[in-house]
């Protein structure tokens, strides 16, 4: 089983996510910016995803952070734009998503190596859009 750390600053958004990422069968541990190192030193989680209702520059530290201490753990920076697609927005991050949430799954699935969870297709190359 596979360990997903969320981080935020809206707990209501966390819940949300929460819950549409345990679809992939992780469990969930939510997170504040201010906790989130001491919950992955105890509980050393596979993925990281990195809310964007955090400032950028927190984002980046965190990022940046969790790389050089946990470098096997896996950062999912979630954007509220499709702007931040681009790869290199944060050096430290491994993939950066939307907030949609197939394409978070997706990203996600794809972060842990592990298989879409049924009914949740790969993206729609002409639209960008994902299929259920």
């Amino acid at each position: 089983m596979f360990t997903v750390l969320l981080v935020g600053e809206d707990e209501l958004l966390q819940q949300t996510r929460a819950a549409v990422l345990r679809t992939i069968g992780a469990d969930i541990i939510c997170s504040s910016p201010d906790s989130a190192l001491v919950v992955q030193e105890d509980q050393n989680c596979d993925l990281v995803v990195l809310c964007h209702s955090l400032r950028e520059p927190l984002s980046a530290s965190l990022a940046e952070t969790i790389r050089s201490r946990w470098p096997s753990t896996r950062i999912l920076q979630v954007t509220s734009s499709r702007i931040w697609e681009a790869a290199e927005a944060v050096p430290a991050v491994d993939a950066i998503s939307t907030a949609e949430p197939e394409r978070l799954i997706m990203r996600a699935v794809e972060l842990l190596g592990r298989r879409p969870p049924r009914g949740i297709q790969p993206p729609d190359r002409t639209s960008g859009r994902l299929s259920a």
